[in-house]
């Protein structure tokens, strides 16, 4: 496998939510970027969680069933998430993230957040590495 750094599939520009966003604006954001997760900054564009479509699903039920106010960003978010650095080996990469289910991973440089990795890149890099092989 090449020894290629996470910047050369990473996207660069990730679409973000900021903490403090109201559960139907996530919702929109989520299913117009057609993406299963989305990072949580904060006003100095550090990551400090990950929110998924699967948080806001749960969100939904329980404010729902007893007909709560409508949450925010803050209080569905997960906290523990595997985080990349911007300087990590694609191969390392693999590797790291195999036995996660997220399918979005946010890349950091120097404590901020510069992109995310989604999965189906990493796979279709995987695939390539191997046809090269061939």
């Amino acid at each position: 496998m090449s020894q290629q750094t996470i910047q050369t599939i990473m996207h660069k520009k990730p679409i973000t939510v900021e903490c403090q966003t109201p559960l139907m604006d996530i919702i929109k954001v989520l299913i117009n970027s057609q993406q299963t997760q989305l990072p949580v900054i904060n006003s100095s564009k550090q990551l400090i969680g990950m929110v998924s479509i699967i948080d806001c699903q749960k969100a939904l039920l329980i404010s729902g069933y007893h007909c709560d106010m409508p949450v925010t960003v803050d209080e569905i978010m997960a906290k523990d998430f595997v985080s990349l650095s911007v300087t990590d080996e694609l191969s390392e990469v693999a590797i790291k993230t195999q036995k996660s289910s997220d399918n979005i991973f946010p890349v950091l440089s120097e404590g901020k957040l510069v992109g995310v990795l989604k999965r189906v890149d990493l796979l279709v890099h995987l695939q390539n590495n191997l046809l090269l092989c061939s």
